[in-house]
């Protein structure tokens, strides 16, 4: 996770902070906001973890990678997004086997001052080896922060980035782009689905120290 921080500070000139210990995942995490209620998540194995390592949004990959990415689901409710809005689409074979039907509690130590900071999220379908994410990592996944809304990391990560465009390439392009407008989350203007070889997220970043992409 340092390794990845030093990286991001130099490519970026924003140096992450960090985020705290997934207890039950052996995991550890720091942010960078991104702008716009958006926030960048660096996601690594804890070698200081009493668990296993859990397969989780890409983790277990061979190497550091933008595996994936999340939607926030607080202004309409994770519960309603699941058990409502998503249920109409799993009659479609294309979508049965990537919308989330699970909503559990999440929480993290807080690395600053020691305090627990929870949310909610609808993950199982992201809870796999990586080379099995959904799409190759090109659909999301979804949380609410609650409570925890105001001191979630796009609130209280450094700023000085934004994110412009989430370039996503896929060899089915056209099948990725129905399956991003039947999600139906307001994903259209963000991501820029383009055809290619093998499933790749792309991350265009204005930087202090210019424009980026990060993959």
């Amino acid at each position: 996770l340092l390794k990845a921080m030093d990286e991001l500070e130099e490519k970026t000139g924003v140096r992450p902070a960090m985020g705290g210990r997934h207890l039950t995942l052996g995991t550890h995490n720091a942010f960078i906001s991104m702008g716009e209620g958006r926030y960048l998540e660096l996601f690594a194995p804890d070698p200081e973890a009493e668990v296993p390592l859990q397969k989780l949004i890409g983790v277990d990959g061979p190497k550091p990678r933008l595996s994936t990415y999340c939607c926030d689901a607080g202004r309409i409710g994770l519960d309603y997004l699941v058990d409502h809005k998503f249920t109409s689409l799993l009659s479609d074979p294309d979508m049965v086997d990537v919308l989330p039907t699970e909503v559990e509690a999440g929480s993290r130590t807080n690395a600053k001052d020691g305090s627990t900071i929870s949310w909610r999220i609808a993950v199982e379908k992201h809870a796999v080896p990586s080379e099995e994410l959904p799409m190759g990592g090109l659909l999301p996944f979804y949380i609410d922060w609650g409570v925890c809304r105001n001191v979630r990391p796009a609130t209280t990560a450094p700023t000085g980035c934004v994110l412009k465009t989430l370039r996503a390439i896929h060899p089915q392009a056209d099948k990725l782009k129905s399956m991003v407008g039947k999600l139906n989350v307001g994903l259209q203007d963000l991501l820029d689905i383009q055809q290619g070889p093998e499933p790749k997220l792309v991350a265009i970043i204005d930087t202090p120290k210019g424009t980026i992409e990060l993959s």
